[in-house]
């Protein structure tokens, strides 16, 4: 898809770091059904409607599907990537100090402005990776006036309780993540007070195990009948490859069981 097949508008609001800006991508149906989705990268990711950003093929997707969607991109040092660069090099370039809690804020700033603006209508926020434990912790900490849920279905792809071993080595050193488990607290999981919980975990997801990813939906303070989990078959962590190879049909499997295909 090279061209958007939607009308967007883009939002900005005040960050925590490195420019202050919080930028919000907001994406209109084809025929509206009523529910919005805010879309949450991950660690170190972007989404934003650059043509060969992941989150602007889900957001149209999605649009064709009649949701409204949001993409939030948080703050950060540098929104350029040089040619080659690693991830590494990127991270330290674009987030270096970074912490946490100011990715977090980030997401809350952006959830907030979006409730003002969307007319009361259904949200359902869908985070990938470090962005589904922001989504968990949103939903923990946002409700409506009067006390409400603001976040009506939730959905995680990609995220677990704990990475592996290797993993951990490799990140424990690196912006945000290093600040990650002194901010986050075990209570946050049982205040989510969303009406459901759906999450994906690519089966060759080399971030977090399958144990892991049960035990994370299993931490959410929802009953069970309200938590459904899928594994998609052959995808990776990023749910970009399959079987090593880039698969586009990912995406649009997790699109199907979304939207009760």
């Amino acid at each position: 898809m090279s061209d958007p097949l939607f009308i967007h508008e883009k939002i900005v609001v005040e960050g925590t770091y490195g420019d202050k800006e919080v930028q919000i991508s907001r994406c209109l149906p084809v025929h509206a059904t009523g529910v919005d989705i805010v879309l949450l990268h991950g660690v170190y990711s972007s989404a934003n409607l650059t043509p060969r950003n992941k989150f602007r093929f889900l957001a149209e997707l999605l649009t064709e599907k009649g949701f409204m969607v949001w993409l939030v991109e948080t703050s950060r040092g540098t929104r350029e990537h040089l040619e080659g660069e690693s991830v590494e090099n990127w991270a330290v370039r674009a987030f270096n100090g970074k912490t946490f809690a100011q990715e977090q804020e980030d997401a809350l700033r952006a959830l907030k402005e979006i409730l003002r603006r969307n007319g009361g209508k259904a949200v359902w926020l869908w985070g990938f990776s470090l962005g589904g434990i922001i989504a968990v912790s949103a939903a923990g900490l946002i409700s409506l006036p009067g006390g409400a849920p603001a976040v009506d279905k939730l959905i995680i792809s990609g995220t677990g309780l704990r990475v592996s071993l290797e993993t951990e080595r490799d990140t424990l050193k690196m912006p945000i993540l290093s600040t990650l488990m002194e901010t986050l607290t075990p209570d946050i999981f049982k205040r989510v007070g969303a009406n459901s919980v759906m999450s994906f975990r690519g089966e060759f997801d080399e971030i977090f195990s399958l144990r892991s990813a049960l035990d994370f939906i299993d931490s959410i303070g929802l009953p069970a009948d309200k938590k459904t989990f899928f594994t998609i078959k052959g995808a990776d962590h990023s749910f970009r490859h399959k079987k090593g190879r880039p698969d586009t049909t990912i995406m649009e499997e997790m699109v199907g069981h979304i939207s009760g295909e």
